[in-house]
């Protein structure tokens, strides 16, 4: 089945199938940004798109006791949410696949697609991440 992004402009699913965030980068600051900027808020320079890394470090996590918003998963009691840093410096919070005990602060991470609903022959994804 395709996957698409539910929302365009934070992340991108290759031909391949493996999701990757869409960060920008200031060559002036030598800074790495997410979500993308439009221009450096340091410098106030231009900015260019980039990819940023697909794997990190779970930084922090905690558990929502809710259904992911979006989720048509309404049966859940929950899910993680996990503070990753990546290699480039940039701190990305964002919904962690698993269940309470899969986690150790300091454990790789890597980027997943996460299916939130089906259109058709699509389903529409939002970015997470998983242990790796």
């Amino acid at each position: 089945m395709k996957q698409k992004p539910i929302e365009e402009g934070y992340f991108k699913i290759k031909e391949d199938g493996t999701p990757v965030l869409i960060g920008s980068y200031s060559a002036a600051a030598d800074v790495h940004y997410f979500p993308i900027r439009k221009q450096c808020p340091i410098t106030e320079e231009p900015v260019e798109t980039v990819e940023l890394p697909v794997e990190g470090i779970l930084y922090s996590w905690t558990y929502v006791y809710m259904p992911m918003m979006g989720s048509a998963k309404m049966g859940t009691a929950g899910h993680g949410v996990g503070q990753i840093d990546l290699p480039n410096g940039v701190r990305v919070q964002a919904n962690i696949e698993g269940e309470k005990g899969d986690w150790t602060i300091g454990m790789k991470m890597k980027l997943q697609a996460l299916p939130i609903k089906t259109v058709g022959d699509t389903e529409l994804c939002t970015f997470g991440y998983a242990p790796a």
